[in-house]
């Protein structure tokens, strides 16, 4: 899905005429068990909860013309960016978003059976009987504010005290499920909560087999080594479709050679015929070097280093 295929179709949840509606369901932990309980809550706060989304949907996606939309595989440290999550292995604990979306029939919340602390997220389904977006939100300690502290709401002329604990949520979310595409737009929560850095370290892992079965290093072990700090994992499985991996190794040994900023920083073993990665600096370089960081300036004729790339669109004429 096209960052213009997506803002297609989530116009068509902000056009009034489609009749959209929202449903919220609590996501407990009971046990180490992942629970899904419909909440039921009045019409006129289910209204409010479908605007507020909405209105946060349109805000990030459809008027935030600055915003980055990218694979997650080729995540980097730009800012204002939502990511589509292309990798074919996914932390089983996102599956709930797959399955609201299949069965929206989900037991009630019961406040004499479930209990509030055991609510790790919120799942809000959009749309009608025929077309679905699911949001996913993570709870924190500030979603729910606790009757044991001395909470005041206005009533009238008057304040008066809150017998119960109290739920408040902001628009914001973390994940989107449109159409079988999940749109990550808080990479922290993915990877700290969902299993998501084990994904990376089995991307980065493969990585480094096309690199053995290029034949580039003398000693694979110098890039498993360093592949072990997450950092350097993810520039791994953001490296896992880099052109470098096609081009033959003695080029690559030959760009390193002739290249100014790689010259005596990458070294190679006794023969010249393998790189070796001996020192931190070598291997920071290498993995720049793989990730084709290293460009050329047709205009200018000078060297320069950029990791955030974006390729250019080739048009056609079709007249």
């Amino acid at each position: 899905m096209t960052r213009e295929e997506l803002i297609i179709r989530l116009n068509y949840f902000l056009n009034p005429d489609n009749n959209i509606g929202a449903v919220l369901y609590f996501v407990l932990d009971q046990g180490g068990e992942t629970l899904i309980r419909f909440a039921d809550i009045e019409n006129g706060a289910k209204i409010e909860l479908k605007n507020r989304f909405l209105e946060y949907i349109e805000q990030k996606f459809i008027n935030n013309e600055d915003l980055h939309y990218q694979n997650i595989s080729e995540a980097d440290d730009r800012k204002n960016v939502v990511y589509k999550y292309d990798i074919d292995e996914r932390p089983e604990s996102l599956n709930i978003l797959d399955e609201i979306l299949e069965n929206e029939e989900q037991i009630h919340f019961n406040f004499n059976q479930d209990q509030l602390p055991n609510i790790k997220g919120y799942l809000i389904v959009i749309g009608n009987e025929g077309n679905k977006i699911a949001l996913y939100k993570k709870h924190h300690s500030m979603n729910i504010l606790r009757r044991d502290r001395f909470l005041l709401v206005p009533s009238g002329e008057r304040l008066v005290g809150v017998q119960n604990d109290v739920i408040a949520l902001d628009k914001s979310f973390d994940f989107m499920m449109v159409d079988d595409n999940l749109i990550v737009l808080k990479l922290n929560i993915l990877e700290r909560y969902f299993g998501f850095e084990d994904v990376i370290r089995n991307q980065a892992s493969n990585t480094i087999d096309l690199v053995e079965a290029n034949e580039l290093l003398e000693d694979i072990q110098q890039l498993q080594e360093i592949a072990q700090s997450m950092p350097n994992a993810r520039k791994l499985m953001k490296i896992r479709n880099s052109p470098v991996l096609n081009v033959p190794a003695i080029n690559v040994m030959n760009f390193i050679r002739n290249h100014p900023e790689l010259t005596g920083k990458i070294n190679f073993n006794a023969d010249g015929t393998k790189i070796n990665l001996e020192t931190g600096i070598s291997k920071k370089m290498f993995l720049k070097l793989l990730n084709d960081d290293f460009l050329f300036s047709q205009l200018t004729e000078l060297q320069y280093d950029s990791h955030a790339k974006d390729k250019l669109m080739e048009v056609r004429n079709e007249n």
